[in-house]
């Protein structure tokens, strides 16, 4: 094994579920000292394709070599022992353990005796962070921790099991651009001293700004692989963060956005006109809660959103972003203060099931997890698209219903009867907001307010721009929509007006036109540069 990170060399790999062809016959090599990127539609068979890498699938045909040797067998404990780990895009953490506790489980320091050794543990990850910038509060319960915190927690986790080479999946799905710049910086940083870093992601600027190479697939193929031509230690200027990065040019975002999609870009989104004198369709008044255990999540929140007006939320999650929308949505008893949809008043404290069947006639809430809050995934796209509707959708209409809500989805494989928990991230994520888009937009005059908290997380480019325009029509009919969003550039594209979230309160109100790095200091309740 050399000191430098792995040559991973994926040939002629294919991989088929159940009839559908997840991977064609892809080819690609990554180096050690580059950042490459892995980007595509949904269902092009990216993280299948590191999952074949990891040892996590084994290839239906094909071969996966490390240091020019196959892997065999094609297990995540033998890509682990020739040093290649890959860091999920869902966080793989226990909750109730502290930071170090996550650290060691599974590779616990002990002592010569057998003993857990947490003080030579407790050295060795310290000296470890140190060294890679990776800084996390040892001793935090790792539920108490941000989003950045935690991505940090999986890279260093990797690390110290030994990892050279580091495959990591949408690792910048839920980071503030601070947050991303930073870890661009420590990702630059691990390939400067020769690691292997792989990188899938949706967000194309970050594709032009920090990687070296990148790799496009489409329908399960790698269609283009190619060196983004910048030498190292040209890479300026420098970030807010301090992170290196390239300017992302218009051009190569076009260039890698056509050969994603096969065909030309989308146009720009562009949100419909505000009618003059609109009425509210969303008056939210002295919002509070606390929790059972005293910590506070919502903190006085007051915020209204006119009939035809997209209002976007930024700000780093976990400062109450979720629970305003579980709010709204009747899922949070215990909180206080005002809440009203058009001339509706929502009583807040009431039964949660009363409270969601009085607001499903008028709202539709799309919420940020879409495994535990939106989906069955044991159960049928079909299922899934009706979920429930059913005592709004005749029985004889419903497959036709299904067909449309398919075709108009773009949902991969096209097959009403597939697992939703076979289908990939974006896949299901296009089910979830396609189905409240479609029940509120076909409530006619009655629906007031559409809320959507992370709608495009994992979603590609034509998929994104899809979701756009379909929320551009609901405001154009006169909806309300509420947008939450860890994704800055999103907001900035998608709404008329931006509020800023920190610590459960309303701390900002700014144009989308504001530069995303005030935008970002904002988020993190930092000073005005």
């Amino acid at each position: 094994m050399s000191e430098r990170g792995p040559v991973v060399e994926i040939a002629h790999v294919a991989k088929q579920f159940e009839g559908c062809v997840a991977v064609a016959r892809a080819s690609v090599t990554f180096s050690p000292g580059e950042i490459h990127a892995v980007v595509g539609e949904n269902g092009a068979g990216k993280s299948t394709l590191l999952k074949m890498a990891s040892g996590m699938i084994a290839p239906s045909s094909g071969t996966v070599k490390i240091e020019g040797t196959a892997l065999s067998p094609a297990t995540p404990a033998e890509a682990a022992r020739r040093h290649v780990r890959m860091v999920h895009q869902h966080f793989m953490l226990v909750g109730a353990f502290t930071a170090l506790e996550n650290l060691l489980l599974g590779n616990e320091a002990t002592t010569s005796g057998g003993r857990l050794d947490l003080a030579r543990a407790r050295r060795e990850v310290s000296a470890l962070a140190k060294k890679t910038g990776l800084a996390v509060p040892l001793d935090a319960i790792t539920d108490s921790l941000g989003v950045g915190e935690k991505q940090r927690l999986e890279i260093l986790r990797v690390l110290y099991r030994g990892a050279k080479a580091l495959l990591l999946d949408e690792p910048t799905a839920v980071l503030t651009p601070l947050e991303a710049n930073d870890l661009y910086a420590t990702l630059r940083a691990l390939a400067d001293e020769g690691r292997t870093i792989v990188v899938v992601t949706h967000r194309l600027d970050e594709v032009a700004r920090f990687a070296d190479r990148v790799t496009v697939m489409r329908r399960g193929r790698t269609v283009m692989s190619r060196s983004l031509g910048v030498a190292k230690g040209s890479q300026e200027p420098e970030g807010a963060s301090g992170a290196p990065y390239r300017k992302a040019g218009a051009a190569t975002v076009e260039e890698l956005t056509r050969a994603i999609m096969g065909q030309e870009p989308p146009p720009a989104f562009s949100p419909p006109e505000v009618a003059e004198g609109a009425a509210i369709a969303l008056d939210v008044a002295g919002l509070s809660f606390t929790d059972a255990a005293g910590r506070t999540w919502l903190d006085g929140v007051d915020l209204s959103v006119k009939q035809g007006e997209i209002v976007g939320i930024a700000g780093v999650e976990g400062n109450g972003q979720r629970e305003l929308v579980h709010a709204i949505a009747g899922l949070l008893q215990g909180a206080k203060g005002r809440l009203a949809v058009g001339e509706t008043t929502l009583d807040l404290d009431e039964n949660e099931v009363r409270a969601v069947g009085e607001r499903r006639a008028v709202l539709r809430v799309v919420h940020e997890d879409r495994h535990s809050e939106g989906l069955m995934l044991d159960a049928s796209v079909a299922d899934n698209l009706v979920l429930g509707a059913l005592r709004e959708i005749r029985k004889d209409r419903e497959p036709a219903l299904v067909a449309r809500l398919v075709a108009e989805l773009g949902i991969v494989p096209a097959d009403p009867a597939r697992l939703v928990g076979d289908l990939s991230g974006g896949n299901q994520q296009k089910i979830v907001v396609g189905r409240a888009l479609d029940g509120i937009l076909g409530m006619g005059g009655k629906g007031k307010l559409l809320v959507l908290a992370q709608p495009t997380r994992g979603v590609d480019v034509g998929a994104a721009a899809s979701i756009h325009e379909a929320i551009g029509r609901a405001a154009a009919k006169g909806l309300g929509v509420l947008v939450v969003s860890a994704d800055l550039s999103e907001l900035r594209v998608l709404c008329h007006r931006l509020l800023v979230m920190r610590k459960g309160r309303i701390v900002a109100a700014m144009a989308p036109s504001t530069p995303e790095e005030t935008i970002g200091r904002a988020m993190l309740g930092l000073e005005a540069a």
